[in-house]
This record gives structure tokens, C-alpha cells and sequence, in this order.
């Protein structure tokens, strides 16, 4: 295939009528066109990654910009062969995700199958690389099996460079892809080459396989599987991490057998724990056992079983690591490197898991960690906050122990790097807790006005020191708004608080909302006003502070929600950022009878849109909002709109999305009491969420999270199939 034919085909397709992630897609074929260009093809890169396959999601631009690029690379025009091979396998892997979810509209599983025969097309155009050297050479092979159908023109190509010899990269991949489709590859095998049958092994497992033979052939060849791994499964970073993705059953039984684990394979057991229910007990099992070993490394094991679901057995195990920890170290993410404490994770995960004991560790990292005023603790996986801030967010209660710790901290050296210096998240926790918890706190909190104002300010204001207004005026000559606001939240002169509406705002605006003394003050309702406009906001914080004004000018004069209803019915309709709090600000209206009965009427028939019609972002529906609406619509006593179907997919949708959960589940809660062909749709439909292997994404741990939301899951079933 040569060049005219890659632009023929680029040429064929209406690029402005279709779309992704950030618009039409008319620049995706000066995208693909750069991929030619050795000084734009990594950007070209870049911007066909980010907004073709944003995120491994599919758009109708998706699958025919990836047949022009695999009629590119199949014509050996690209500058970087690998990365543009990697990109065609990772559009294959975000068409199998998408296969293994359920679809019910028919415009998504409409492009799905357009993907799925795209993939067939790609195969057919890459095939000819399977013949030269190199990664994209593999990849080629690899992209015969993804297609799942090959003609007799592409088995017999993979045979035969399967068989040639010396083997290598591209041999095992042709052996792996073979084996993925089912077909006999013992010719290629005959004189037992050990990457060969290597490759063979490992594809069966990815295909789903857990022969013990298999099995133990990993575990007895580990240094081998590692080498081959990356060779049939591109883009890998590691064995066991590959093995966790794409069978939990297999990892867990070979990980647990490996004699002598290194962070690499203990890590993988996480990935069990976090990626399968099914295979997550033995996973902490084995995790349990290395965790108590002498030689176990705290550090590392803290590390592991704090994403584990939340036993006595592993809280204790996170207890007694934490005592051998004396010591914090330094962690890095991308370019940037913070301060930890392992003690830290470990009080964090403690505390999640309402074990009482957490105060004990986290105060030993504070009182000890000569970085402690900088420490950054673990909230996820991949995810690390500020400690005071992680705290804050829990909430975590007040200990004295923990408040000497936080004194101490405070009275450190900064860090040379005022980025690190994580004191006013401190100062933050601190305020979060009583004035008379904390009063032993004040003097280092005091000392610190200068180096975190606004954190100090607003602390000193929320425990009422009025002892501290002239050091606090002193600093407001900057004219920063949180100190600004401080001083009037202290000072209660009016003059004070005028002083603040002539400050910079920005991102302060729900601050100065929620601390204004007279709320009937004209000039005050008049910047509530402003935040109100005409219309929706921009961003969901703007958003959040509109719905926060219209009910405090509500509140003072009940002819604002004539004017302010078209703007909060927007915020609803939209069905994005803050709609639980724009649909409890209608709700109470309603009740209050500050809407006409044609906005009450007109609220009513928005709600019942809501639920039976999706409101959609880049990412997909925004089920939160349909399952917001129908808990409103339960509240105000009216039928549910829609059939039962329709009602188990918003019950579904939003009890697998980790920011609409709780929604979800209040949502089945209030269903119990539903008509007999709604609960059994329900049910029907949770079942198969409680009987699945995978589970539920969350903002945090995964498993703790997961563990924690199926109780309450099996609660809800029981009451809807109760008759």
C-alpha cells in the first residue's frame, strides 16, 4: 500500500460531521497527516490519543480515523511505527471494554459494531509489517487476533513467521495471536522453543484459562514469562500486573505460589484484590501472610494492605506495621516529589475503616517526621493529598494526641520549597475541630498568619479569637478576601464586610456566602444578584454559588424565585455539577409555595424528563442526575415516569458510578415500596451488579469502597424482592 492510498482514504470520509472529544473532528486528518512528519508526529500523537480515543472512549470519528492511521503504518509511512501501533492496540482494547459492558441505546451499540468491523479492516491493513522486524511487526500480529476473524491470507501469514526461525519478538506474538484464535500451533512448537511455548501458555491464560499445567509452567518459568510478556501483550509495564487485568483467577494462583515475591508481585496481588471479588481472599491471604512475615518491609506492606477491604486481620496487621516504621521517605509522581509517612497511610486507612486506633499512628508520624508539616498521605491507589486536607475530608475527629502531633509539625522549619509546606492544611484541620479542643493550639497558629493567611485567618475567625483582629487587620492591607472576610467575621462591622465585596472574589465567592452576618444587607443581596445573572454559570462551582444566592435572596424577598427560576430551571435541565442541590432548592420552593403553578407545573414535567431522558457530557449520560430526579419525584409523591426498564437503568447506571452511588442506592432504597414490575426490573438488574466479578469504581480504594457498598446492596435486594 503506499502513500495515495492512505490520503485516498482520508479524503473519503466527511471529517466535520463527525466528532470527539473536544468538537467536530475536521483536524483529525492533519492529525493522522502528521504522523508522517518526524517533527509532528509526537504531538500528532498526542492529539489523536486525547481526543479520538479520549480516555479509551469510543466516537464516531474514532473507528474511521484508526483505519486511516493503520493504512498509514501498514504502508510504512509513519515516523514512529511503535507509538502508532500502540495506538491501534489501545483502540482495540477500548472496543473490547466497551463489548463487556451491556448497551441498551442504540446509538452507542450502533458504534461499537462500526468499531468491532473497523478492527477487521485494521488487521487486514497492517498484516504486511508481520513480515519485516520490530515491535510494530508484533503489533501487526497482535491486531490479527483482536480482530477475532481472520481469513485464510492472515492464519497463513502468522504460521508462517511463527515458524520461522530464530525466533523472537515478533515469532512469539504470531504464536500468541494464533493461540487467541483458537488455532492449532503445534507445528510452530515442534522443536519446544521455550519463548514460543512461552508465548503460547501465556495467551491461553489471557484468554481466560487457569489449567494448573499452565499455571505452574508461569510460576516455574517466572524470569521467562517476564521476558515474554511484553512481547504478546503490548505496552505492558509489568507480568503481574497483566495478569491481575486479564485473569484475576490465574494471577492470584500464581502470584500466591511465587516463593519469594518482590514489590512487583505483591503489587499484582493488589490488582487482584482491587480488580476481582471472587479472587480477592486468596489474594489477601497470601498478602496477610507476607505482611506478618519478620523480613516484610513495612513500608511496602502498609502500602498493600491498606487497599484491602478493611478486616480485624488487616486493620491489625496495619496497626503492628505501623509501629516498625520509624522513619518517613520521599514518593514521586511525574516530575514532582513530596514527603511521606507510612504511618500516615496506615492511620488514614484505619481511620476509614472506623478503627479506633488510627490516632495512635498518625500522631507518631507528626510528633517524629522531621517533614511532617509537609506530609503528603495516600487517598487512593494512585492518589495523595495534604494530610490535614485528607483528614478534613473524612472528617477525622479530634484526639489530644493528634493535636500535640499537629503543634509540633507546625513549629518546624518550612520546607525550602513553599509548594511542599503543607501547614495551612494543618491550620484547616485544626479549625475543622472545637475552639476549646484546640485552644492549646493558638499560639502556633498565631505565628503562622504570614506564611498561610487565609488558612490562619479563617481559623482564628471560626474559633472567635478576637484577641488576634489587630494582627489580622495588620495582614488584610494585602487585600486578600479570606483575611478580609475573616476580619469582619470577627470584627461584625459592617464597614468591615463591605470591604470584602471590593476584593478579588475569585473561587472565594461560597466563602463570603456563607459567612456574611446581615443577610438582608443591600449591597450584600445585590452581589448575590450578580451571581445570579441571567443564566447557567460556566463552571460548576459558579454554579454551586448561584444556587447558594437564589436561596439566600429567596429567603429575604420570596418574589426572587420569579426571576431567579428560569435560572435555577437551567442548572436542572442541564443536569451537571451541583444537581442534587439545584433539585433540592426547587424542592423547597415547591414546598414553600414560592413558585407560580406554572413553574411548579413546568418543574414537575422537567423532572419527569430527567428520568426518562438522558442529559449527556463527553463522557457519556449523566445518570446522577436522572437518579436525583427521580428520588425528587418520589418525595413530592408522584408516579415515576417511564417503564421499568427505564427505572432499572438509572437505578444501575448510578450505583456503578462512583459520583452518583449513594444516589443510586437511596434510589433502590425508596423502590421497595414500588409497583411488583418495577422492584423485579430492579432486582434484576442489581443482581447482576452483586453477581459480578468486577468491582465498582470509586473515588478512592476500590475494594474498601466496593466491600462497603455490598451489604447495603444485598439489604436493598432483600426488600425488593420481598412481597
Amino acid at each position: 500500500m503506499n502513500s495515495v492510498h492512505w490520503r485516498t482514504h482520508l479524503a473519503e470520509v466527511n471529517w466535520p460531521t463527525l466528532e470527539h472529544a473536544y468538537g467536530d473532528a475536521s483536524d483529525v486528518p492533519g492529525w493522522i497527516e502528521g504522523l508522517a512528519g518526524t517533527e509532528t508526529v509526537e504531538e500528532s500523537l498526542h492529539e489523536l490519543w486525547a481526543a479520538v480515543l479520549h480516555q479509551g472512549t469510543l466516537y464516531d470519528s474514532t473507528p474511521p480515523a484508526m483505519t486511516s492511521i493503520a493504512s498509514l503504518l501498514g504502508a510504512r509511512q509513519t515516523a514512529d511505527a511503535e507509538s502508532t501501533a500502540w495506538l491501534l492496540l489501545m483502540f482495540a482494547d477500548a472496543v473490547h471494554d466497551y463489548e463487556q459492558v451491556e448497551v441498551d441505546d442504540a446509538e452507542t451499540a450502533t458504534l461499537v459494531r462500526s468499531a468491532r468491523d473497523s478492527l477487521i479492516a485494521i488487521a487486514a491493513l497492517v498484516r504486511p509489517l508481520i513480515a519485516d522486524d520490530g515491535p510494530e511487526a508484533a503489533a501487526a500480529a497482535l491486531l490479527q487476533a483482536a480482530a477475532r476473524k481472520a481469513d485464510s491470507a492472515a492464519l497463513d501469514t502468522l504460521a508462517a513467521r511463527a515458524s520461522a526461525r530464530p525466533t523472537g519478538q515478533v515469532e512469539q506474538a504470531c504464536v500468541a495471536a494464533l493461540t487467541t484464535l483458537g488455532v492449532e500451533v503445534s507445528a510452530a512448537l515442534a522443536d519446544g522453543d521455550p519463548g514460543l511455548v512461552m508465548a503460547a501458555t501465556l495467551a491461553r491464560i489471557a484468554a481466560g484459562g487457569t489449567e494448573t499445567t499452565d499455571l505452574d509452567a508461569v510460576v516455574a518459568g517466572w524470569e521467562l514469562a517476564v521476558e515474554v510478556t511484553p512481547r504478546i501483550a503490548f505496552g505492558v509495564g509489568n507480568l503481574p500486573e497483566w495478569l491481575s487485568a486479564v485473569n484475576p483467577a490465574a494471577s492470584a494462583h500464581v502470584l500466591a505460589a511465587l516463593p519469594t515475591p518482590d514489590e512487583t508481585t505483591i503489587a499484582g496481588l493488589v490488582d487482584v484484590v482491587t480488580e476481582s471479588r471472587s479472587n480477592a481472599p486468596a489474594a489477601v491471604r497470601r498478602l496477610l501472610a507476607l505482611a506478618a512475615l519478620p523480613e516484610a518491609t513495612p513500608e511496602v506492606m502498609i502500602a498493600a494492605l491498606r487497599q484491602c477491604p478493611a478486616t480485624p486481620e488487616v486493620c491489625d496487621l496495619l496497626v503492628a506495621l505501623a509501629e516498625r516504621v520509624t522513619a518517613g521517605g520521599t514518593s514521586a509522581i511525574g516530575s514532582s516529589t513530596f514527603d511521606t509517612d507510612a504511618r500516615a497511610d496506615s492511620a488514614l486507612a484505619l481511620l476509614r475503616a472506623g478503627d479506633g486506633r488510627w490516632a495512635r499512628p498518625m500522631a507518631q508520624a507528626l510528633l517524629t517526621n522531621p517533614a511532617a508539616r509537609g506530609l503528603m498521605v495516600a487517598t487512593s491507589a494512585s492518589g495523595r493529598s495534604a494530610l490535614g486536607y485528607a483528614l478534613v475530608r473524612e472528617p477525622a475527629p479530634s484526639a489530644t494526641m493528634l493535636i500535640a502531633g499537629i503543634r509540633q509539625a507546625l513549629r518546624q522549619q518550612p520546607p525550602a520549597d513553599p509548594s511542599r509546606d503543607g501547614a495551612g492544611h494543618l491550620v484547616e484541620l485544626l479549625a475543622s475541630w472545637p475552639a476549646e479542643a484546640t485552644a492549646g493550639a493558638l499560639p502556633e497558629v498565631r505565628e503562622l498568619l504570614a506564611v498561610a493567611p487565609k488558612q490562619v485567618a479563617d481559623a482564628l475567625a471560626t474559633w472567635g479569637d478576637t484577641a488576634s483582629v489587630d494582627r489580622i487587620r495588620e495582614a488584610s492591607v494585602t487585600g486578600d478576601a479570606t483575611v478580609l472576610l475573616a476580619l469582619a467575621r470577627l470584627t461584625k462591622d459592617p464597614d468591615d464586610f463591605h470591604r470584602v465585596l471590593g476584593a478579588d472574589l475569585t473561587y472565594r465567592e461560597s466563602e463570603v456566602l456563607a459567612h456574611w452576618a446581615d443577610r438582608t444587607d443591600p449591597r450584600f443581596l445585590d452581589w448575590c444578584r450578580s451571581l445570579v445573572g441571567e443564566k447557567p454559570a460556566t463552571s460548576d462551582y459558579q454554579r454551586a454559588n448561584q444556587l447558594t444566592s437564589l436561596r439566600i435572596l429567596a429567603a429575604v424577598d420570596s418574589g426572587e424565585t420569579a426571576t431567579g427560576w428560569p435560572v435555577l430551571r437551567s442548572i436542572i435541565d442541564a443536569g451537571r455539577g451541583p444537581i442534587e442541590e439545584a433539585i433540592g432548592l426547587a424542592l423547597d420552593w415547591r414546598a414553600q409555595q414560592l413558585l407560580s403553578p406554572e413553574a411548579r407545573t413546568d418543574f414537575e414535567a422537567l423532572l419527569a424528563d430527567l428520568v426518562v431522558t438522558d442529559r449527556k457530557n463527553f463522557n457519556g449520560p449523566l445518570v446522577k442526575a436522572s437518579a436525583a430526579a427521580a428520588i425528587a419525584i418520589l418525595d413530592v409523591g408522584l408516579p415515576l415516569p417511564g417503564t421499568p426498564a427505564r427505572i432499572a437503568k438509572v437505578v444501575a447506571g448510578a450505583v456503578t458510578d462512583r459520583w452518583a452511588r449513594d444516589l443510586g442506592l437511596r434510589l433502590a432504597e425508596r423502590l421497595a415500596a414500588a409497583p411488583a414490575t418495577v422492584r423485579r426490573a430492579v432486582a434484576k438488574k442489581l443482581h447482576s451488579l452483586l453477581d459480578r466479578d468486577e468491582r465498582f469504581d470509586s473515588t478512592g480504594d476500590i475494594a474498601v469502597e466496593d466491600e462497603r457498598a455490598l451489604p447495603r446492596l444485598r439489604q436493598i435486594l432483600q426488600n425488593l424482592e420481598t412481597e
